[in-house]
């Protein structure tokens, strides 16, 4: 007699999804309530992100399904977009050239330190230089497996990257930081209507599942910074804000993607080449936060000098520009900082890779 098994497959299903979103996911929101609770910056993004990476770390399955993981980013980068005023769209342009010139020393700083990061961590120096390039986790993981790198190295250390940096750089300007926000007047006003906001989160969707399928870097968070940002700067929506709540949902998805990362089998794997990465990492980060003070002692326009260390930091784009946000700095123009590397990076990274293999300081030997 056969037995029918297929009753027993939504229960599977549920189970499936208790275990690696529900459960933590639920985890997650309370790690963020608790942290935002305490007053620490950036809580309910930190307290997700802190909780969901020892849930993970610990061998247990965290995974939010891709319609979440991309409607969060979509949120956050739809929330950015809807502060750009034609001023704030004038601004950004002016600060194209340092913009570019930020992108450019991150590139620079990962080809010096790359000999030395391959040497210490026993990773072959495609990797090791795929491993700190200030790009996407899937980008550079995919991009660097078609020069023949390890692409969980890759992902275990910009996973190591984004953590590292959006736990210490947030806490660190929270305390330093005492400049007035940049950012435009209208955090008094009230948030946009529902109405208005889901017809546009609607539109940014389909741009971004566009934009996504040609392969455009952080495709579901840029597109719709993009997309509201030319709708609020053109004044055919209002800059208001969203909602809170939603705000608040959004950066515990981003957390939680983020805390997901760290799974126990990738820093098993890994753990001499995550081990001297930090080092290398912070030492990456402070050269660009010199850089960035470097430039507001220089500038003229009165930027803050906690919005231009989060535009030049190598932290992910979603979270850097949430930091600003929590810290009353210019998320616009902290977005247009990452926006430009990222684009940087994705395009030249590969390209740039197959010039420096050929030089001497760049190659493997051949027992290596």
């Amino acid at each position: 007699m056969s037995i029918d098994l297929k009753p027993d497959r939504p229960r599977a299903a549920l189970a499936f999804w208790w275990q690696s979103f529900l459960l933590p996911g639920g985890i997650a929101l309370v790690g963020g309530g608790v942290w935002n609770a305490l007053g620490l910056p950036l809580g309910w993004l930190l307290g997700a992100a802190i909780v969901t990476g020892i849930w993970a770390g610990i061998g247990r399955p965290a995974r939010a399904p891709k319609p979440i993981q991309r409607t969060g980013l979509l949120v956050v980068g739809a929330s950015v977009g809807l502060w750009i005023t034609p001023e704030v769209a004038r601004q950004l342009l002016g600060w194209l050239p340092v913009m570019l010139a930020s992108a450019a020393l991150g590139v620079a700083l990962t080809i010096l330190v790359t000999p030395l990061y391959a040497r210490l961590s026993g990773l072959d120096k495609a990797t090791a230089y795929f491993c700190l390039l200030p790009g996407g986790v899937i980008e550079m993981a995919e991009i660097g497996e078609g020069y023949r790198a390890n692409r969980a190295a890759i992902a275990a250390l910009h996973a190591t990257r984004v953590g590292l940096i959006v736990t210490l750089l947030p806490a660190a300007l929270f305390v330093i930081s005492a400049t007035p926000s940049m950012m435009p007047a209208e955090a008094a006003q009230p948030p946009i209507d529902m109405v208005t906001l889901a017809a546009l989160l609607v539109l940014c969707a389909a741009v971004s599942g566009g934009a996504g399928r040609l392969r455009m870097p952080s495709a579901w968070f840029l597109t719709p910074l993009v997309v509201a940002g030319v709708l609020a700067g053109s004044q055919v929506l209002p800059s208001a804000p969203i909602p809170q709540e939603i705000l608040v949902i959004a950066q515990v998805v981003v957390g939680f993607n983020l805390g997901a990362k760290f799974q126990q089998a990738t820093l098993r794997m890994l753990p001499k080449a995550i081990a001297t990465g930090v080092p290398v990492l912070m030492l990456i980060g402070l050269v660009a936060a010199m850089a960035a003070l470097a430039v507001t002692g220089v500038s003229s326009s009165g930027e803050s000098p906690a919005t231009l260390v989060l535009g030049f930091s190598v932290g992910g784009m979603a979270e850097m520009t949430l930091t600003a946000q929590a810290l009353g700095q210019n998320a616009a123009l902290v977005a247009g900082f990452h926006a430009i590397r990222a684009l940087s990076v994705n395009l030249f990274a590969g390209p740039l890779w197959g010039r420096l293999s050929r030089l001497p300081g760049f190659q493997d030997s051949p027992h290596a």
